[in-house]
């Protein structure tokens, strides 16, 4: 009997450590891709964007600043497949550099010349080029959605935008940045 307690409580232990059935669905998932167009396929099928997600960390931002942004976990985001701009590109940053670390995927800040609120998107290096993956676009910008480049530069994409007929929205500003806020 005692050796049965002992034995649950390793056996307890060890899922414990091994950390959320989601989060180890996401690793698992990750591990299969090959390349960022798997990325890119799994958030165009699933990622859904979230109004009031947004709602609630523009109301951070505008209380604390650059500090109250939210960028969700990577494995959260694939549990729940909906967010906003920061959690799609958390996820394709994450997901991008595990298949290959080669692709150097960061951060693209967008500022909005015509106000917040301003854009988050994914960029990385293939073949020599920059590619941006951005799934994380809200209704009135959906044109944005999607894999883009290959290009020299940012000019180039910010160069896309400037083309898109969006509604409050014109690129002031494309380029890389750390992100400035907390993972929830």
């Amino acid at each position: 009997m005692l050796l049965r307690l002992l034995n649950r409580a390793v056996l307890l232990g060890l899922l414990v450590l091994a950390g959320p059935a989601w989060a180890q669905d996401y690793a698992g998932q990750v591990a299969q891709w090959a390349s960022y167009k798997d990325v890119a396929a799994w958030l165009d099928d699933n990622f859904v964007f979230d109004k009031a997600r947004l709602d609630q960390v523009q109301g951070r931002v505008r209380e604390s600043g650059p500090n109250g942004l939210l960028a969700r976990n990577p494995a959260s985001t694939f549990a729940l497949k909906q967010g906003y701009c920061t959690d799609a590109a958390s996820f394709a940053i994450d997901a991008l550099n595990r298949i290959n670390p080669e692709y150097k995927a960061g951060w693209v800040f967008i500022k909005n010349g015509a106000g917040p609120p301003h854009h988050w998107v994914a960029g990385f290096q293939a073949d020599g080029k920059t590619y941006i993956m951005d799934y994380g676009p809200g209704p009135e910008w959906r044109q944005m959605r999607g894999v883009h480049g290959p290009y020299e530069s940012l000019d180039e994409y910010k160069a896309f935008l400037s083309g898109l007929n969006l509604r409050r929205f014109f690129p002031e500003r494309v380029e890389w940045r750390e992100m400035p806020g907390a993972q929830d």
